[in-house]
């Protein structure tokens, strides 16, 4: 299969600016991805800790579905009715 000439610019720029350069690139993008999620979670209006964790997993981690969601979902509501989970926190803007 072929590289997409955008994908070369992207790798030929990463390459460019470093080791520091692609800390600061991921870091950035990882923010980014928080921030959307979280901006998404707002439109989607009002929401028990409990959902609003399952919608914010979804969206990050896509490919955690199925058992593996509930697993990490049972876990939490444990936590949530023992008292030693309380919910996710928006990161600092």
């Amino acid at each position: 299969m072929a590289i997409d000439s955008a994908q070369a610019i992207l790798d030929r720029r990463l390459i460019d600016v470093g080791v520091a350069g692609r800390r600061q690139a991921h870091v950035r993008l990882r923010n980014n991805g928080f921030a959307r999620v979280w901006a998404q979670a707002d439109r989607a209006g009002s929401m028990t800790e409990l959902e609003l964790a399952r919608f914010l997993l979804r969206r990050l981690y896509p490919d955690l579905e199925g058992p593996r969601l509930d697993t990490i979902m049972d876990r939490l509501s444990l936590e949530w009715d023992a008292g030693t989970w309380t919910g996710f926190r928006r990161p600092d803007r």
